[in-house]
């Protein structure tokens, strides 16, 4: 972790968004589940890593769809807020118990431990997330509701 260093470059959140999620069409579509990404392609740009970006959008898109039944549906889509940009990755999974969000980013939670670790969880996931997300000076979220699904969403700095 010492060793990390980020590369700022400009940042096309429509084609990463894309490209990042290619890779998980066969699985998706394996359990039925309907992957999307709602982004204009002339969508503002972001400054951020390009690696860390993939990082943090994979295991968002790996825990949405580890955690979704057959059937249900997971879609990134952007919005601009502000200076920021933020991305969201929202599901119609099973959502998560409010008393657990406060908790979630932090390293080696698990909501249900011996689910995630059936699932081969480490917990470290979000805890990686958010370490990320805030070393490219953004910030990240997440909003759920049981048995309707959860949203998770971090901001970039748009491109200057």
């Amino acid at each position: 972790a010492k060793e990390f260093r980020l590369k700022l470059e400009t940042l096309d959140l429509a084609l990463l968004c894309e490209k990042t999620v290619a890779p998980f069409a066969e699985r998706a579509s394996s359990k039925h589940v309907r992957l999307t990404v709602k982004i204009p392609g002339d969508f503002a740009k972001a400054s951020g890593d390009k690696s860390a970006f993939d990082r943090i959008l994979t295991n968002l898109i790996d825990n949405a769809l580890k955690y979704s039944p057959d059937g249900a549906s997971v879609a990134i889509s952007a919005r601009e807020t502000g200076p920021k940009l933020q991305v969201l990755v929202s599901d119609t999974g099973p959502g998560i118990d409010t008393k657990h969000l406060p908790r979630l980013f932090e390293r080696f939670y698990r909501v249900d431990p011996g689910r995630s670790r059936d699932m081969g969880g480490t917990g470290l996931g979000l805890s990686i997330v958010k370490h990320l997300v805030e070393a490219m000076e953004g910030e990240v979220s997440v909003e759920s509701t049981p048995g309707k699904g959860s949203t998770f969403a971090f901001t970039l700095p748009r491109a200057v």
